[in-house]
């Protein structure tokens, strides 16, 4: 069996009709069977890739379940031997996706592998200013009298993340307690506890434009940042330290956010939108409130 046939690339998709053909037509799709899961997307989405990729398989997830939860449906559905989690606003070399697979056939206690992650800007249709994420750029620089082909690294993206299916059918996917933010730190969290690696491997490289996935409304991005700057963070406390940790953390984060806002109203009389969206996440946090409702919505 070739190295192209013990992959499936997975696409999770939401209102993302501005970029899924550009991310589509990336890929070698004759060589890399691909599946997108949409997150009940009120846009055009599923019609474009039903209509220019019909050979592609769909799946449709009655409501928003965000990133990991949607990720898993699919990953359940996977019968390969490596997945692919792609970003619909991330892109990657086929020969990059070789070398990674090649690395990992060879050290099978990599569970989690990324790549160099270059950021840039999406105008007019094209990518453009790429240039290596600093973090990532500085890694690089310390790990470079290693002659090994990868380093261990704590954090894999989500927007670029290989994974060794054997290990984490055992291990679990990801923690569906999350909607959006931290899943990809926890699970990168929970296969270290187990003894597995999470590597970086060098010379390959994961374009990451962000931000450009889909049309987002404020009603949206508001609910984006009582995760992003609230919620998950506490919740990805409790599930790697405890749940005294994470009051702990919410009151600190409470009083910062506090703090920050009655700033700002002072000065002009504006309120920061995610500042109390995130101050929003922490309370409800401490109430006991999950990410999701009792119908499955996404709180925020």
């Amino acid at each position: 069996m070739s190295l192209f046939d013990r992959l499936t690339i997975i696409i999770a998709t939401y209102n993302s009709s501005p970029m899924i053909e550009s991310c589509l037509d990336s890929i070698d799709l004759k060589s890399f069977k691909t599946i997108i899961v949409d997150n009940a997307s009120s846009d055009n989405t599923c019609e474009i890739v039903e209509k220019n990729y019909p050979e592609l398989k769909i799946i449709k997830n009655p409501k928003n379940f965000g990133f990991g939860r949607a990720n898993n449906v699919a990953l359940k559905n996977c019968n390969s031997d490596f997945a692919l989690l792609l970003n619909v606003d991330a892109r990657i070399e086929s020969s990059d996706i070789v070398q990674t697979l090649k690395i990992m056939v060879e050290n099978p206690n990599i569970a989690l592998a990324g790549n160099i992650v270059y950021n840039c800007k999406f105008q007019n249709g094209e990518i453009k200013n790429i240039a290596p994420c600093p973090k990532n750029l500085e890694q690089l620089h310390s790990k470079i009298g290693d002659n090994e082909e990868f380093f261990i690294d704590r954090f894999i993206t989500g927007a670029g993340m290989f994974i060794n299916m054997k290990i984490m059918r055992k291990l679990g996917f990801f923690d569906e307690g999350f909607f959006l933010y931290c899943e990809d730190n926890e699970i990168c969290k929970r296969v270290r506890s187990h003894q597995f690696n999470t590597a970086i491997i060098k010379n390959t490289k994961l374009i990451h434009i962000g931000g450009k996935s889909s049309k987002k409304s404020d009603k949206e991005l508001k609910k984006i940042y009582w995760h992003k700057f609230g919620w998950s963070k506490l919740y990805y406390t409790q599930k790697v330290h405890n749940k005294f940790f994470a009051y702990l953390k919410a009151i600190k984060l409470i009083a910062r956010l506090s703090l920050k806002i009655g700033k700002q109203y002072l000065k002009n009389r504006e309120i920061l939108v995610n500042e109390y969206q995130g101050l929003r996440g922490c309370i409800d946090y401490l109430k006991g409130f999950k990410a999701f409702d009792e119908n499955d919505n996404p709180r925020g």
